[in-house]
């Protein structure tokens, strides 16, 4: 046993335990209390530790084991079994990790967007958890095909999304924030107006230029309730000092 505890790094109390439930017995036990494991032994316990190191419980080791010693089915069907089992565990285990993710990462982004931070805003996104529509560890927006057609959808899919790691969201957040900073200034005035460029230049790269789509899906935003929007917790006012600083911007590209 000393051998044993030194070669695989396990404690004697541990070995004792294994003995006691049945999961790892030496092969010979002397009458001075000596114990001695066979090399069968040993690699058995070293594929109790792999084991362990993969979140399998004690009792699914034993059950790995038993199975295999049950004519009814062999060894290697007992450990396919057994780690189909594990990477089914596995899967769903990412899968929540994944929800989890999403949803932290959407509420640390809302915040960042909206400027402080909102009760209501946060309990909308932790009901969203359980949400059947998780696709890939994201909650993918989805566009009315009677008000988009099927071109227009495939670019608006392609949009920034709220909860994930697209670099364009950090992107608009700074522009979010910029732009709260600046909603003091006369739409009109320079400062604007460069803000409204990196506005302009930022929407027509995310809408691939396509002007009218871009227009029609803003209608679309505001057309909606305000706990369904794609775009999520933009106020009012601001997406009201985007809109006049936009339109100053055009008519000055017009004059």
């Amino acid at each position: 046993m000393g051998e044993l505890i030194k070669k695989v790094n396990i404690s004697r109390r541990t070995l004792h335990y294994y003995d006691e439930i049945n999961l790892l017995k030496p092969t010979i036990v002397k009458e001075n209390g000596y114990r001695y494991y066979s090399k069968d032994d040993i690699i058995k316990l070293q594929t109790i530790v792999a084991l362990k190191s993969m979140d399998y419980s004690l009792q699914q080791i034993k059950e790995i084991f038993d199975k295999g010693n049950v004519q009814t089915q062999s060894q290697e069907d007992a450990w396919l079994h057994s780690l189909q089992e594990q990477i089914d565990f596995a899967s769903k285990k990412i899968d929540a990790l994944q929800r989890k993710q999403f949803i932290l990462r959407s509420m640390s982004q809302v915040i960042d967007i909206s400027g402080h931070y909102n009760e209501d805003h946060i309990f909308q996104l932790i009901k969203r958890l359980d949400s059947p529509d998780f696709a890939d560890g994201e909650i993918p927006a989805t566009f009315p095909a009677d008000y988009f057609n099927e071109q227009e959808i495939t670019i608006l899919k392609q949009l920034p999304l709220v909860g994930s790691d697209d670099p364009r969201i950090q992107i608009a957040i700074q522009f979010v924030k910029e732009t709260r900073k600046k909603m003091y200034l006369p739409p009109h005035s320079p400062q604007a107006q460069e803000l409204a460029k990196k506005w302009r230049d930022c929407m027509s790269s995310w809408f691939l230029g396509n002007i009218e789509l871009q227009e029609k899906y803003f209608h679309f935003i505001d057309s909606i309730d305000q706990e369904k929007q794609v775009v999520l917790y933009l106020d009012k006012e601001l997406i009201s000092f985007v809109d006049e600083i936009l339109t100053h911007l055009k008519e000055n590209d017009k004059a």
